[in-house]
Parts: structure tokens; C-alpha cells; sequence
């Protein structure tokens, strides 16, 4: 945690350990991502999409040649790195003030401010959309990353359309590892399924997860409003990463007049390495 008279002026504090503590229960997608961190090297990242199916394996003959090379359809893909940023700033007077319970003022702040990017993070993570423009990067969410024929629609969300949803990982190869997430009032619908059978439930990473078992597998349930009252996804977490050019840290500024100010700022974004290892349903108006 985030202590003012611990640092000097311009000294940049790690502070990873307080993003991923900051509201798991409401940020759960960017506090699983947190986990699957990876170093990136420049704002715009490019990987080639992974194969998941089995089209360029053969069965051998015995003493046969070396069968002749298949070439994965998958393409290269890429997405921008976004830069997430606030400052927490607090008077003179009130950091040497005692407040009940707060011992350190611009600690509480940079906690606030730690809040607020989380939530921002979150957001992005799922419904952002690429692009850079007027020196400004975008990252694109992971709705948007999902494959076209991943991406379904209709005007109910009953059964019929849970289990299509679910088939899309199945029928490509991708449903070892279904996390769905969505918001609670979709949740509902899906108690009222009678084939989706509850299973357990666990505290991961600081949020709740329940487990189901459904007739295309083994079905992680995680409750995230930032999906939009419509909408849900499910994803294989395996094909997540989340490359990160500048790491999660807060930088004290100089004194200005009567204030004391923690800059804070991370830059990263979502790879699904494979756009078919995820797939969503939206509900139409």
C-alpha cells in the first residue's frame, strides 16, 4: 500500500498489488486478466492468432513420408495498448489534519483514484475499441475481439440460445476452460435452466465463481455488471493475456503551493489469441 513519507519527489512506486486488490467483486474481468500479465514492448502489440482445431494432423502410415504441410487458417492479429491515468491530490491542511480512521490522507486518495481506474480498466477491457487517434490509444475490449460467427443475437435469451452460445467453444475445440461472464439479471434466466446443473461454489482471485455442469462441459459462472444488462460472453481463459508496456505505479509530484499529488498510470490492453476461443450473446430491442 501506497504510503506518502515513504518516497521522494519523482521516485515511481510499484503498485500492482493495489489494483489487484481494489474491487475484485465489481472489476472481476481486469483482476482474472491481472493474472495473465505479459511484457510488451511497444504500444501497438501483433501476435498470430493460435490454432485450436486439428485440420493440419493426419493419421501416419507406417513408413510413409512426411505428410505435406497444412497451413493454419488463423491470421495476425494486433490491438493497441490504452493508457489509464488519474491523480490524487490533497491540501497541505488536510494530509496534517486527523480524521477518524485515516492516518494518511493521500494514501485514502490514491486508493479512490486506484478504485476509479480499476472500474475504468474494467470497462475497456470488455466493450473497448480500437484505435489511436490525436496521440490518444484505444485498446480494444473483448467483445469487440470475438469472432463474427461468435457473436450471436436474439431477441430472448432462453435456453436455446445459452446452449448455442456454449456450442460455439464446444464445436471449435475451445470449451476445456468456460468462464461465462455476465450481468445478474441473466443469471436469473439461466437458475430457471433445468440441464444447467449447479455444481459448486469458490472464492477466486477475491471474487465469486460458481461452477455448473451443462451438456458442452464444465461452466465457470462470474457475475460482472460492466457486460451491459443485454449482454454476456464466455471465454476460454487459456487464449487470455494481458500485455502490459507500462506497469500499474503511482509517481510523487513536486510540491505545488499547498497541495501534495500521486500520479498514477498504466498502460496495457487484451489479447484473445484466438478469436473463436470466445463467443457472446446479445439480447435485441
Amino acid at each position: 500500500m501506497f504510503t506518502h513519507d515513504k518516497f521522494l519527489e519523482g521516485q515511481s512506486v510499484d503498485l500492482k498489488d493495489v489494483l489487484i486488490q481494489t474491487t475484485p467483486v465489481i472489476t472481476p474481468f481486469s483482476t482474472y486478466l491481472l493474472g495473465k500479465g505479459v511484457k510488451a514492448t511497444a504500444p501497438k502489440v501483433s501476435w498470430i492468432e493460435e490454432s485450436i482445431n486439428e485440420e493440419s494432423a493426419v493419421t501416419q502410415t507406417e513408413g510413409g513420408d512426411a505428410p505435406a504441410y497444412v497451413e493454419d487458417s488463423q491470421e495476425m492479429l494486433d490491438n493497441y495498448l490504452e493508457i489509464f491515468a488519474a491523480t490524487a491530490t490533497v491540501s497541505n491542511t488536510a494530509q496534517a489534519s486527523e480524521a477518524v480512521g485515516i492516518n494518511d490522507l493521500l494514501a485514502k486518495e490514491v486508493a479512490n483514484k486506484s478504485k476509479a481506474l480499476k472500474m475504468r480498466i474494467e470497462n475497456k477491457l470488455i466493450n473497448g475499441t480500437k484505435g489511436y487517434s490525436n496521440k490518444i490509444y484505444t485498446t480494444g475490449g473483448i467483445l469487440e475481439q470475438i469472432h463474427t460467427d461468435h457473436k450471436l443475437i436474439g431477441s430472448t435469451f432462453d435456453k436455446v440460445a445459452f446452449e448455442e452460445t456454449l456450442s460455439a467453444l464446444y464445436h471449435a475445440g475451445a470449451n476445456d476452460n468456460m468462464t461465462v461472464f455476465l450481468p445478474a439479471s441473466m443469471k436469473t434466466k439461466i437458475n430457471d435452466f433445468e440441464d444447467v446443473v449447479f455444481m459448486a461454489r469458490d472464492k477466486e482471485l477475491g471474487f465469486d465463481s460458481e461452477l455448473y455442469s451443462s451438456v458442452y462441459g464444465q461452466v465457470r459462472f462470474v457475475l460482472s455488471e460492466k457486460v451491459g444488462a443485454n449482454k454476456l460472453f464466455v471465454v476460454n481463459g487459456d487464449y487470455l493475456e494481458l500485455p502490459q508496456l507500462i506497469g500499474f505505479g503511482g509517481t510523487k509530484q513536486p510540491v505545488s503551493g499547498s497541495k501534495q499529488s500521486i500520479y498514477l498510470e498504466t498502460q496495457l490492453g487484451l489479447k484473445l489469441l484466438n478469436r473463436k476461443a470466445a463467443a457472446s450473446f446479445t439480447i435485441t430491442e
